[in-house]
């Protein structure tokens, strides 16, 4: 996954990531566990998946919910 971005759009998803991403865009259910990621983009009201960073690397998060 490395360089990825937008991943686990508008997925149902049980994943532990081994390398960091760039962003994570939306994921509907269940869980992701990453080392490091950059950006988490939540701009859907369904997307209520649990995200975990690993090591507390500083991000920002977009979120345009109402």
């Amino acid at each position: 996954m490395i360089d990825a971005d937008l991943s686990f759009e508008k997925s149902q998803v049980e994943a532990t990531i081994t390398t960091p991403v760039i962003s994570i865009k939306n994921p509907y259910a269940g869980y992701i566990q990453v080392p490091a990621v950059q950006e988490i983009i939540r701009d859907d009201p369904q997307a209520k998946a649990k995200i975990q960073i690993q090591d507390g690397t500083l991000r920002k998060e977009k979120c345009c919910c109402a």
